[in-house]
């Protein structure tokens, strides 16, 4: 059992993100979402490198790449899923279904080829692109 202000404090904390996720700060938040969950993954793909290979040492520099790229991928999704909402209005499953197919058709390549052009700018190594080792 919480005391009375320790459950104030997360009541507080609680409505205190709500609007991140609405309104005008959405695409902010989805901007700032999308370099976290790209820096979370290559922190977690380095961490599996450095216990395969206990010399290694983590590229900072690498993650921070890796959220530029996702910073910069975060506006186009909010604005394509936005477009999406708008032309397939409902929650019905023939309507996500329709979502999901135009998605993983249009968006997914253009953001694939999107991150490996990004990829190459970056290191500015053309087998950087293809390549697997550094």
């Amino acid at each position: 059992m919480l005391p009375r202000a320790g459950k104030d404090f997360l009541v507080r904390i609680r409505f205190s993100w709500r609007p991140l996720f609405q309104g005008r700060y959405l695409l902010l938040t989805n901007t700032l979402s999308g370099g976290i969950m790209l820096s979370l993954g290559d922190i977690l793909q380095q961490t599996r490198e450095n216990r395969r290979e206990p010399g290694r040492v983590r590229d900072w520099r690498r993650t921070g790449r890796m959220f530029v790229a996702g910073c910069s991928m975060g506006p186009l999704l909010h604005y394509w899923y936005l477009w999406l909402d708008r032309v397939y209005v409902g929650k019905a499953l023939k309507t996500l279904s329709k979502k999901v197919l135009v998605d993983q058709l249009v968006a997914s390549p253009t953001l694939g080829m999107w991150y490996f052009i990004g990829r190459r700018g970056f290191t500015g190594n053309e087998r950087d692109v293809l390549s697997t080792t550094p």
